[in-house]
């Protein structure tokens, strides 16, 4: 049976912990955020699991993000996150061990905007080594048709996390933009937060992804790679 997906109030809740993110404020509406996020969250996440399973063929694990935000080493002391993240990846040893960074889908939901992602946010050594020699030897040419396909389609490639190229990779190759990245995914947001409200909302999500499939397989090849 599918989820329920969430509703009105949801999206309502993380507005008002937005405006009122303190904790005598979340503490009076637990129950708020018990009936409208967590319960609808879980259900959600199930659902999206299977159907990602379906989609990618491969037995897919997933994490919620906590809402309690980590203050240790942050300027900014409000103490909970005023969205749901959720990411899901395939199960098998090489998306295992504290280095691993499987290729993922990424889900924000947040006041008025749902956020989408595929990819990595940051390779593992081993990947990026493979990602950097895919680069070179041929594959490039291909990671590069399918970002700007996916660019066509609204979907926005994460920045690059280095000013040039990492040493030894070959100057002036007409990859070296892609060489700067030391992580890479895809974006896409969504103004429509009723598009997933009622239970076709896992779907309507799993069908926004379908155009990502073809560069989460690659950069899965790339992580199962020798």
């Amino acid at each position: 049976m599918p989820s329920q997906g969430f509703s009105a109030e949801t999206f309502a809740f993380l507005a008002s912990l937005k405006a009122n993110n303190a904790k005598e404020w979340f503490d009076a509406h637990k129950p708020d955020y018990q009936r409208f996020i967590k319960k609808p969250a879980d259900a959600l996440r199930a659902d999206l699991a299977g159907q990602i399973s379906g989609l990618t063929g491969h037995e897919t694990t997933s994490k919620q993000f906590r809402i309690n935000r980590d203050l240790r080493f942050s300027k900014d002391k409000t103490p909970y996150n005023a969205h749901i993240r959720m990411a899901f990846w395939p199960k098998g040893k090489a998306f295992e061990g504290r280095e691993a960074q499987p290729p993922s889908f990424f889900v924000s939901f947040e006041p008025g905007l749902i956020r989408l992602g595929t990819g990595c946010m940051t390779f593992s050594k081993t990947a990026l080594g493979s990602y950097l020699h895919a680069l070179e030897s041929g594959s490039g040419d291909k990671i590069s048709a399918l970002l700007s396909d996916l660019a066509g389609k609204g979907f926005e490639r994460s920045a690059p996390d280095l000013a040039k190229a990492p040493r030894g990779f070959p100057k002036n190759h007409e990859h070296t933009d892609l060489a700067r990245h030391k992580g890479l995914a895809v974006w896409t947001s969504l103004a429509d937060t009723g598009s997933v409200i009622g239970e076709t909302a896992a779907s309507f999500l799993v069908d926004t992804w379908k155009p990502t499939l073809a560069f989460w397989t690659w950069l899965v090849d790339l992580s199962t790679s020798e």
